[in-house]
Parts: structure tokens; sequence; C-alpha cells
């Protein structure tokens, strides 16, 4: 009889009460048979593994009271996990974070300046001219099953307001003027630079001046939480898909958590579309 767990609480009990029960791995050169494959892939993913570390092959810190070894499920699951790092994960057009706050186009160029520099930090080009987000989604994986946790996802009220002066107070008016450049004294070209746009003498706007929008606090690194929230769920719904009835005594299901769970009710939605379906890579 197989016990149904959701896919989270199956890797919190795999990463935190099975693994551990592998002691350290022994060291020296000598030491690297076979959990070498197990340490290469952390170094893969940023974690330095040398003669001093107390960890053990799967990354964790050995459990010295335990007296069996862990669960033939736990050793399974971290390989399926390690599949994880062969998926490619695409950020698809016109992917909007903050439904809750406002639509996508409800910020105008500050919004869509806040995706681009989130963008910027997250992802890559793919070979087929897409973006590609860089996180590891074992490695997200990983990290959250061994310290019981979950991407932070939640983002303080956004303020889309008028830029304002350094003083906080009324909005700042600016104005683009022309600067030549000359060599020799010769006037070959002209530089545009953004100057104040207020004549404090006469109190008011010079002709021509503008306003610019700005969004307090600035939203970017909420983008980046958000965007990894939703590749962690991604992997984890990938990885019980993966999983399937592959376990001998535990059966893989969920996540029970919201895929954007800032998104209105009814509006659910997968970052990741690519990942569904998938079966057991290599099988």
């Amino acid at each position: 009889m197989k016990t149904t767990t959701d896919i989270e609480d199956l890797l919190i009990w795999a990463y935190r009460t099975e693994l551990p029960k592998v002691p350290a791995a022994p060291t020296g050169p000598a030491a690297h048979g076979a959990g070498w494959a197990s340490m290469s892939l952390f170094g893969k993913l940023g974690t330095v593994i040398d003669d001093r570390d107390v960890r053990n092959v799967y990354g964790v810190t050995p459990d010295r009271m335990a007296t069996g070894g862990p669960h033939a499920d736990a050793l399974a699951i971290d390989r399926v996990v390690a599949e994880l790092d062969g998926l490619h994960l695409d950020v698809p057009a016109g992917w909007w974070p903050f439904a809750d706050m406002a639509p996508a186009d409800g910020w105008g160029e500050a919004g869509a300046k806040v995706i681009s520099d989130a963008l910027d930090r997250l992802a890559v080009p793919g070979e087929d001219g897409g973006l590609r987000f860089k996180t590891s989604p074992g490695w997200l994986v990983r990290k959250h099953a061994m310290m019981g946790t979950v991407p932070d996802w939640e983002a303080e009220p956004i303020e889309y307001r008028y830029v304002r002066g350094d003083n906080g107070g009324h909005p700042k008016w600016f104005m683009k003027r022309k600067v030549p450049q000359t060599v020799n004294g010769e006037i070959i070209g002209y530089n545009e630079h953004e100057v104040d746009g207020w004549c404090a003498s006469r109190r008011r706007a010079y002709p021509g001046a503008y306003r610019k929008m700005e969004l307090v606090p600035s939203p970017v690194h909420a983008a980046c939480d958000r965007a990894e929230y939703e590749v962690w769920h991604a992997a984890l719904t990938a990885l019980a898909s993966m999983l399937g009835e592959s376990l001998d005594a535990h059966r893989a299901t969920g996540p029970a958590r919201a895929a954007r769970p800032w998104e209105p009710e009814g509006r659910q939605s997968r970052i990741l579309p690519s990942l569904r379906g998938l079966s057991m890579m290599g099988a």
C-alpha cells in the first residue's frame, strides 16, 4: 500500500529526514568513488565541497544519531531531481508577475522597464532566440526542500506616481536640451541631454517640459522573487509527473500550492507550459 503525499512534503521528507542518514563523505582523493557524481553535481550548482565539508554526497548535514540508511524512495527522488537540470525553462511572451497590483499595461513604460531589468538578471538568450531562465530547477527544489521553505513571492504595495524631487515634494519637470559637439571650433553634431524643466524664477515649467512616472518602491526584486517561485512550482509539478508510480512506498501528488498565488482566483496559469506531460527522462 503506497502513501499518497504532496510532492513538497515528500521532498522535505527525503532531504531533511532520510538523506541525512548517509554519513559524510570520507576526505581525500581516494574517497571520491561512488559519491563523486553527486559531489560534481553540487559543484555545478555553485556549492563548494572540499576536504573540510561536513555534508554528505547529497549536500545535507548527516544525522549522526541515525541507526540505518535512507529509504530507497528518498534515493530515487534525488536521482529524479537531478534530471530536472536537463529541462529548458522558457520565459513566455508577455510574462507579467504583478496581476494583483496592475494590468500588464497599467504601469506604462515604467512597468515594461521593470520586466526588462528583471529578465536581464534572470534569463539568457536561448539557441532559438527566446529567453531561458538561468535558475536551475533542481537547485531550487533541493534548496527549499533542505530548508523546508518556499520561495518568497509576497511584495509590498507599489505606488505608480510622478517622479518627485529629492525632498519628496512636488513632481519634477524635465526637458530635453541639445548640446553642440565641436571639433576645432566647428559644430559637428548635437547630443541630447535631459535637464531640469522647471523655471525657478517664474515658478512654472518651461515650454515643452514634461513629467515622468516611477514605481515606488522598485518592484524589480519582487519580479525576480516571483519568477523563482514560478520556476520552483513548475519544477515540483514536473517532478511529481516524472516520479509517477516509480516509488516503492509513496505516490507523489500536487503540488497543492497555487502556481501563481498572487493572481486573482480563476486566472492561474503556469510559467512553463513546455513542462506539462513530461515522463521520466531516459525511460
